[in-house]
């Protein structure tokens, strides 16, 4: 009896940790991921921190290409052949120390093993829906930092908008492709799958695409430069020389952007709008991160920065809550937001 309230006990602690992670490593989906419920709660907090994991490996300034190729196809590796905890726990114990860092996501690859032990206190389904899914986005992210080192380039540009949107896919679209299989486990869900298979992952690839917009300095700084080719050459940027750009290459990077950007917003709002009304908490959970990105993409647009102030994002938190009961309502807000200061960029 003592043993089994020690290993409760222990989990408990385990899961508190997850908890406790998650908006250190991402405030954005603390906010939606902390309005599921259950099962379902668990399994997007444990997934999401798994994608995670190999995010930081590909962000990381602290390690080279080769390195980081290393790093994503170790961690490819765990989730192959369905292993059983031990055998995965063993894998992952040398990707916890290769590089030196005081950062949140440094904490959460130093204590990737306790996010482990958490995903085998999840259903066997659960786990194979989101163990071929990290599979595909360690090495989809592999693939790209094996083109930076073929190219022997500082800064690593992206080609087109196409190749933009392969490497957006990789990183955030399939994220799409595991929150469509964990709700499609819902029967009220599950009778939309067919539906919403066709806009699972264009969701992840809209919030990538803004954040490409949103964070491209910052990008270019780590030797990434995620706006294409296509689009510097055509406004004169030398992306050596990124800063400081004229009004004008600014205005036209958005310009080229805003495009694609609302074909997968409009393609969110479907998604969304298939979801049953009765299911709130997922409702609420794809709504937040939608209104919080067409949104930001206005302060984009207008040269008003790019970050949303906390009393504002306050605001859409009431906004997602009421819209979860209204496809009408939602539906009139993001349209509004577009005509009014997108359309005029399409």
């Amino acid at each position: 009896m003592r043993n089994k309230k020690g290993n409760d006990q222990a989990r408990e602690k385990d899961w508190e940790y997850c908890r406790k992670i998650l908006p250190l490593v991402s405030r954005t989906f603390a906010l939606n991921i902390g309005q599921l419920e259950g099962d379902i709660f668990k399994t997007v907090l444990l997934g999401y921190l798994l994608f995670r994991i190999a995010d930081t490996f590909e962000d990381t300034i602290y390690q080279d290409e080769k390195e980081k190729i290393a790093d994503l196809s170790d961690f490819s590796e765990i989730f192959k052949g369905d292993k059983d905890l031990p055998h995965r726990l063993k894998l992952y114990e040398s990707l916890k120390f290769r590089w030196k860092e005081n950062s949140d996501e440094k904490d959460l690859i130093e204590n990737g093993h306790i996010v482990l032990r958490c995903y085998f206190d999840i259903q066997d389904t659960y786990r194979r829906i989101i163990d071929p899914l990290i599979v595909e986005t360690s090495e989809g992210m592999a693939k790209f930092q094996k083109r930076k080192l073929q190219s022997n380039k500082k800064i690593f540009q992206l080609a087109d908008i196409k190749e933009l949107e392969d490497y957006c896919y990789y990183v955030a679209g399939i994220v799409g492709k595991m929150l469509t299989e964990v709700f499609c486990q819902r029967e009220s869900i599950e009778e939309k799958r067919s539906e919403l298979e066709n806009f699972r992952v264009h969701f992840g690839i809209a919030l990538q695409l803004i954040n490409v917009v949103k964070d491209y300095r910052k990008d270019i700084a780590r030797g990434w430069c995620y706006i294409p080719v296509t689009l510097t050459e055509k406004y004169h940027i030398e992306i050596n020389k990124i800063e400081p750009l004229s009004l004008k290459q600014i205005q036209g990077i958005i310009k080229e952007m805003i495009p694609p950007i609302i074909t997968y917003l409009d393609s969110t709002l479907r998604y969304i709008k298939l979801l049953p009304l009765t299911e709130r908490s997922i409702r609420v959970f794809c709504i937040i991160p939608f209104i919080l990105g067409y949104r930001t993409l206005v302060k984009i647009v207008q040269i008003e920065g790019n970050k949303l102030t906390r009393e504002e994002v306050a605001v859409i938190m009431k906004q997602s809550d009421a819209y979860a009961k209204s496809n009408g309502s939602l539906e009139e807000d993001y349209l509004k937001i577009r005509e009014c200061y997108l359309s005029e960029l399409e």
